[in-house]
């Protein structure tokens, strides 16, 4: 396996392991018309914003790598659909929730994807370039495809946008053919399967305090 090969898995399993952390045992802008900025547009922004915080020469220092992150986190919020991300992550075993557990899962969701993400932005993704392939434009629906150069290396990222509350927003994210909310779907059903919607809701608590300390 040659080096370019070995670079691609690397930062695809690294991805998997920070986003399915959560079964490891122990949110939005104002609104605006989605016509006056393109799905493609609102990704681009949203790179631009990140790739800026982590070129910035102010903050390059080790010291300032907690101010780096909650810049990050705060462009995450503004550009991703939680409530969908949750839906989908939930999929079946959403439908039998009451108020009160839907709060609860899509607040410690919420929480654990935007650390998970953030991490993954600080750790891989400073001053690679990203190519823009092209936009496919559904009215309830957009995908994005782009590639991010590294070196001789390119990892193919799809970012799928819907319309919500007058803005694109972000649903998926995905990295190299592996689809995050397909990733979340599959390991939360396993819990939910063996255990119960209960243990997974502990086991996430438990991985939110992990990722506080």
């Amino acid at each position: 396996m040659d080096m370019n090969h070995n670079m691609r898995w690397l930062s695809t399993i690294v991805c998997l392991l920070l986003l399915a952390a959560v079964l490891i045992p122990a949110a939005r802008g104002s609104a605006q018309d989605p016509g006056e900025a393109t799905a493609g547009e609102s990704v681009r922004d949203m790179l631009d914003q990140v790739l800026a915080i982590q070129t910035d020469p102010r903050l390059q220092d080790r010291q300032h790598r907690d101010e780096r992150r909650r810049a990050i986190k705060a462009v995450i919020a503004r550009n991703f659909h939680f409530d969908g991300m949750a839906r989908q992550a939930l999929g079946k075993y959403g439908e039998g929730l009451d108020a009160s557990q839907r709060a609860s899962f899509l607040a410690l969701f919420q929480d654990l994807f935007q650390d998970s993400y953030t991490k993954l932005v600080l750790d891989f993704l400073k001053r690679e370039r990203i190519l823009y392939d092209r936009e496919e434009v559904a009215p309830d629906r957009s995908l994005i495809k782009t590639r991010i150069v590294r070196m001789s290396e390119e990892i193919p990222v799809e970012y799928s946008l819907a319309p919500v509350d007058g803005k694109w927003l972000v649903q998926d994210v995905k990295i190299d053919g592996i689809s995050i909310t397909e990733n979340y779907r599959r390991s939360f059903a396993r819990v939910i399967q063996r255990d119960s919607f209960r243990v997974l809701l502990d086991k996430m608590r438990l991985q939110r305090q992990a990722m506080e300390k």
